[in-house]
């Protein structure tokens, strides 16, 4: 089997699990990791970049990996079946281009409510640990297992606010891998949320467009640092629409404006956010280029036209 995308591996199936059901995100699931190469002189680097430990049973959240390998490892997973093991091949950012590969065997898994039947607290609940993990893992530099997790965030934080209403715990349906339990048991999400945002039921309308305006310029922020200026603007628009005020915002958007050829527009940006923080030094620091840049267009382009007419 081989999987494209961001987080691309190819894998091997080398001993069948049994049953019907997948883990899938939010699962807890019991693995054993084994590393299978690359050679002994680069494996200090390639373990430490791994993020889930190695040769012993481990209890893992899905979806909950920290670097780049272990969101690769976290997506095998939501393909197996218990007792399954299979041999997982992907690049390892610790080794640039050269690929890692590891033995997975997924021992035992309790599957977390699906989507379609998670209450509304729990899909609050779920949005703000992954918006957590999101943040810590950008700090770490691990900028696409960030990624991973805003957009995940995002998700959940659309989801709820579909639904307004508050519907009774979900219920704890028997499946042939473990139970189906509410996300709020869940111990090992427990400890990895903020204490503020642990009782979701206070989260106001508001508490929730802050949440996804900061989802939605994290996003932006990793977008920029894989120059992908398009998606980061439309991020960055897309939180403006949430709260026109916000500076990190108009600064962002300003940032991919001058990338792509729209200083005038993010002169605009750079001009409102300025007024509204005029102590900032950065502010003042990229309107002034921009402002430098525009002229030059502005002065190309008359050139432009007086040959035009002449």
């Amino acid at each position: 089997m081989s999987m494209p995308g961001i987080f691309s591996y190819e894998k091997l199936v080398v001993k069948v699990g049994c049953g019907k059901c997948r883990p899938n995100d939010f699962s807890e699931c019991h693995i054993l990791l084994c590393l299978q190469q690359p050679e002994q002189q680069t494996l200090s680097d390639a373990v430490s970049s791994i993020g889930y430990q190695l040769d012993e049973q481990i209890k893992i959240v899905v979806g909950h990996g920290t670097t780049h390998v272990a969101c690769t490892v976290d997506l095998c997973v939501l393909t197996m079946y218990e007792g399954e093991k299979c041999i997982l091949k992907t690049k390892c950012s610790a080794l640039g281009e050269e690929f890692i590969t590891l033995e997975v065997t997924l021992l035992s898994f309790i599957a977390a409510s699906e989507l379609y039947s998670t209450s509304y607290k729990d899909k609050l609940w779920r949005a703000v640990t992954l918006k957590e993990l999101g943040t810590s893992t950008y700090a770490a530099g691990n900028v696409s297992a960030a990624f991973q997790k805003f957009s995940r965030s995002l998700k959940y934080l659309t989801c709820a606010t579909a639904d307004k209403s508050i519907p009774s715990s979900v219920g704890s349906d028997a499946l042939p891998n473990g139970t189906c339990s509410s996300d709020s048991h869940h111990t090992t999400l427990l400890d990895n949320c903020d204490a503020s945002y642990l009782n979701v039921c206070d989260l106001t309308c508001e508490d929730i467009d802050k949440l996804m305006c900061h989802c939605l310029l994290n996003l932006a922020a990793c977008q920029l640092r894989y120059n992908n200026y398009k998606l980061a603007a439309v991020n960055c628009s897309k939180a403006l629409d949430i709260d026109p005020n916000n500076v990190k915002g108009l600064y962002r958007r300003a940032q991919c404006n001058m990338q792509t050829g729209n200083e005038h527009a993010a002169v605009e940006d750079l001009e409102r956010a300025l007024a509204l923080q005029p102590e900032s030094r950065e502010i003042t620091r990229l309107l002034s280029t921009a402002r430098q840049l525009t002229r030059k267009t502005d002065d190309k382009l008359a050139a432009a036209m007086s040959k035009m007419f002449q």
